[in-house]
């Protein structure tokens, strides 16, 4: 018996035809009750769908005798070819079903542009090394930029730092980022351990463009400033630019504590707020009416590798730390 014909699986496969099962069966056992007995069907039920068969063929496909079968020249041909057809069938069939269970497929991932520090290229080559057969684009973005891309299809999840509370928008917030005060080196709040929202929004301050991420930048206003009005002196295009905006005195800003940390070159300092801690989410976003498999299976990876990273645990600052941090310098 050939190794290749597992009866079992191919007649269970949708896209193989009964009817070849059975001509396998035959061409290789030469023989109507081993090969009826071989598939658990009666001899008649096999000799009917060979004659489907070669009917629909318009050829004969065996030679019947009393001697035995035996194939016709068409029957050898159909056989040669018999193999390609079978591991074609069952490649498609375990593709699909793996597209359908979120095993396999391709998926299109946007980045945060402060998503970089916070682990986002991480998880996902944490993600292609335990699914390497999903295809994995990432694309560069912003949160109003990846809204907009998932709506209009040309992504299927996208990392977000505030859930944009929007009625066609599925998320799932998968970490916070403590959030600090970031000020010129030689400000007097630069020797302080800790920063009072007091002493911080009687500072001007350097922002960046609120459409660009309309609910984390009001996240941030409402957490440092409350219901007062931030004395904004300049208005940056990124987070690269706002800290050189800090660096040149332009005024204080607030940033996540891990791009204060990566940004130690000189020039401002960090320090945590004292009193509340304020934070920014990061989260995952994708349109509700996906219920693409694929993405479930990358979310739910994504929230379970940032809960066992730790992703945005508090971290306290002793008043040992506090002074040791007056050298953490951008």
């Amino acid at each position: 018996m050939s190794e290749l014909w597992d009866e079992t699986q191919r007649l269970t496969n949708p896209l193989i035809s009964r009817n070849l099962v059975y001509f396998i069966a035959l061409a290789d056992e030469l023989h109507f009750g081993r090969a009826a007995e071989r598939l658990f069907v009666t001899q008649s039920a096999l000799s009917q769908g060979i004659r489907s068969m070669e009917r629909l063929l318009g050829a004969e496909l065996f030679v019947r005798s009393r001697r035995g079968v035996r194939l016709t020249d068409s029957g050898k041909i159909l056989l040669g070819e018999a193999t390609c057809i079978l591991r074609r069938s069952e490649r498609i069939a375990r593709t699909i079903r793996e597209v359908a269970g979120g095993s396999s497929g391709r998926i299109r991932v946007l980045y945060s542009r402060s998503g970089v520090h916070l682990g986002q290229r991480r998880f996902v080559e944490e993600f292609r090394g335990e699914h390497p057969e999903v295809d994995v684009v990432t694309i560069a973005g912003w949160a109003s930029h990846n809204v907009a891309a998932l709506r209009s299809r040309k992504a299927d999840v996208a990392f977000v730092r505030t859930p944009p509370g929007l009625p066609d928008i599925d998320c799932r917030v998968i970490g916070e980022e403590e959030l600090v005060a970031v000020v010129p080196a030689d400000s007097p709040l630069a020797a302080r351990d800790r920063v009072t929202r007091e002493e911080f929004r009687a500072q001007p301050v350097v922002m960046w463009q609120r459409d660009s991420g309309p609910e984390f930048y009001d996240r941030v206003v409402e957490q440092i400033w409350g219901d007062d009005v931030p004395e904004i002196t300049s208005v940056e295009p990124d987070y690269a630019n706002v800290i050189d905006a800090v660096f040149s005195g332009s005024g204080v800003a607030v940033l996540d504590r891990s791009l204060a940390e990566r940004t130690a070159v000189g020039g401002a300092v960090y320090r945590p707020f004292a009193g509340r801690r304020p934070t920014g989410e990061i989260a995952l976003a994708w349109l509700n009416s996906d219920s693409s498999p694929l993405i479930r299976r990358f979310v739910e990876f994504v929230a379970a590798e940032a809960g066992r990273h730790g992703l945005a645990e508090p971290v306290e600052l002793s008043a040992a730390l506090g002074r040791q941090a007056r050298n953490n310098r951008f």
